[in-house]
């Protein structure tokens, strides 16, 4: 009997997930769903993409006019702001630098009350670092001097001005724990190898990489091959910074060639929150001739300890007797005034209503391309950003107006981030800084990003690697819709402001309709723009957080495994696979 009784309560929950699983939308929503206009999309667009605005990039004056359009909006639909004073709305966590200016705009206005000002540190690595090795040997001393971007190139993430002496010790390949237990930070009779307050030379490869068949090789270990994981080792070892030599077994240019393929990368601007930063050591790409400097009296070749290492798989790491590495490493710096939009609709549960679905989407661009092109020749050229993203912001401004005609019982927080293109820094500040409503009472996260363009049925969803509740929560409003969702977004995933959220752990969707030819290109524009496909995409999303401002049960935050995932992709891959073929 209990075992009767057992299975019947059984079967009545599973009925019961079934039919919540396969629900249907809470009622209520269709006059808010009547609002959502292909016409005001079109006409958001219009305002945010036009050659009058720039391209919006943050600290720019045409990112603080789009801004206030927002904002205005914002304001005719209803939304409260959340601050009461221009003054309240400043970033607190910029240390040591003047934001006392940031509260007097060029035009004040109850619009600013929307806005949640915060300083964005642009900086640049400066052309006079240096780099000098001196030797104290019996017979005298010598100091010999290096050329920044012919002999040595920098790559440091953090706008932190460096000038340190300090001794050097050659780590190997720089891994620790690898295949068999081999560890770099080992010496040749197995004593840790101490690291702290000391430079390391590291070679970029990893041991037996000329053998194909050996466990490195086919190891998916990605610090064996990561630069910046071996620095990340070397730091948390007490390291000051990691001096990187080619292999020897690599047929790779000279250094003035390689610093002109590399300089790109390590001298373009780069920016972050001030006292957000995570704190981290310089990595230095060093020529063939300093690394013979390095080398010499030592008594020892690099190609030889690397032949020791491949042979034995044993350490042959060891501190550089009798020798200091000198680094100068300093920045240019520039901070620039930026802000997101922020409103609420509350909700009309008394209980529910202290619970906040978020809907955000990013309204700055890359401008005139200094940063962040697709093609170096289009830099100067406006960028004017009408897929990516004011598409995403036209949809979350008619969500915002259909909620305003039907407010769900969770109140709905609207985000419109600014410094999304300079490293998701809005959503960063918002999560980390001043989040103004509590995370740990913010149930969802949809984000809209390019959601204008490619096949008018399909769309990418981020964000079920970490919750497969929502997901189903988004299949539901789409039997409204009945758009093709696919969710093999890969490290799109973590590509946007989303991803803030989704650190905190709170469940994010990302509504995503794909990279195209125009994709961060002056000829980004609103003529290439499928109004119909954000029009579907905004209703979408809109009963999304219907659903998730409405019911009692919330999604949960869950990272699924790494075998979920790959189902996921692969039923996703063939989904999409049979919608090309039934083009």
């Amino acid at each position: 009997m209990h075992f009767v009784r057992s299975l019947f309560l059984g079967f009545i929950c599973f009925c019961l997930m079934y039919s919540i699983s396969m629900a249907q939308i809470p009622g209520g929503y269709e006059k808010g769903l009547s609002t959502i206009s292909k016409k005001e999309i079109y006409e958001s667009i219009s305002v945010l993409a036009a050659d009058s605005m720039k391209g919006r990039p943050a600290g720019s004056r045409e990112n603080l006019t789009a801004a206030r359009y927002i904002a205005e909006r914002f304001r005719q639909y209803g939304l409260k702001p959340l601050f009461k004073s221009t003054r309240k709305n400043i970033n607190k966590n910029a240390d040591n630098e003047d934001v006392s200016d940031l509260s007097a705009s060029d035009d004040p206005s109850q619009d600013d009350l929307y806005l949640q000002k915060f300083v964005i540190k642009k900086f640049k690595l400066s052309d006079n670092n240096s780099l000098s090795i001196s030797s104290n040997f019996a017979n005298g001393s010598s100091k010999l001097s290096y050329k920044y971007l012919t002999d040595f190139l920098v790559q440091f993430p953090v706008p932190e001005n460096l000038n340190t002496s300090a001794p050097i010790v050659f780590a190997g390949y720089g891994i620790d724990k690898g295949e068999k237990g081999y560890s770099d930070y080992l010496d040749k009779d197995g004593k840790s190898l101490d690291v702290r307050n000391k430079i390391v030379v590291v070679v970029d490869g990893f041991p037996q990489e000329r053998d194909t068949l050996s466990l490195f090789s086919k190891s998916k270990n990605a610090l064996y091959r990561n630069i910046l994981r071996k620095a990340d080792l070397a730091q948390e070892k007490g390291a000051l910074a990691v001096i990187v030599i080619g292999s020897p077994f690599k047929n790779e240019p000279p250094m003035n060639i390689r610093c002109e393929k590399m300089l790109h990368n390590f001298q373009r601007e780069t920016f972050c929150i001030p006292g957000l930063e995570k704190r981290e050591i310089p990595i230095i790409y060093v020529s063939q001739k300093i690394l013979n400097d390095l080398f010499e009296g030592s008594g020892k070749k690099a190609v030889e300890i690397l032949e020791n290492i491949d042979k034995s798989l044993k350490p042959e790491s060891f501190e550089i007797k009798d020798k200091t590495l000198s680094l100068e490493i300093g920045f240019d710096e520039d901070m620039l005034k930026t802000q997101n939009v922020i409103g609420v609709i509350e909700g009309t549960d008394p209980v529910l209503k202290n619970e906040f679905v978020v809907i955000g989407a990013h309204y700055d661009h890359i401008g005139l391309g200094y940063y962040g092109t697709s093609d170096k020749n289009s830099i100067g050229k406006i960028h004017n950003g009408a897929d990516d993203n004011a598409s995403g912001v036209s949809g979350l401004l008619e969500i915002a107006e259909a909620f305003s005609k039907c407010p769900a019982k969770r109140s709905i927080l609207f985000i419109s981030f600014s410094g999304e293109e300079n490293g998701m820094l809005g959503s960063k500040y918002y999560v980390n800084s001043q989040p103004l409503k509590p995370l740990d009472k913010t149930v969802a996260m949809l984000n809209l990003d390019m959601i204008g363009r490619n096949e008018r049925n399909e769309l990418w969803l981020g964000g079920a690697f970490y919750s497969t509740d929502i997901i189903k929560v988004a299949e539901r409003a789409n039997k409204e819709v009945s758009m093709n969702l696919l969710y093999n977004t890969g490290l799109y995933t973590l590509g946007s402001d989303q991803a803030s959220f989704l650190r905190k752990g709170i469940p994010s969707l990302y509504f995503f309709s794909g990279i195209h030819e125009d994709y961060h290109m002056p000829t980004d524009d609103i003529e290439k723009i499928d109004v119909q496909k954000v029009e579907n995409v905004s209703k979408l999303a809109y009963l999304t957080a219907w659903i998730s401002g409405n019911e009692a049960v919330k999604a949960a935050f869950r990272e699924v495994s790494m075998k979920e995932r790959a189902e996921i992709v692969r039923e996703s891959r063939i989904r999409q696979e049979k919608l090309k073929q039934n083009k």
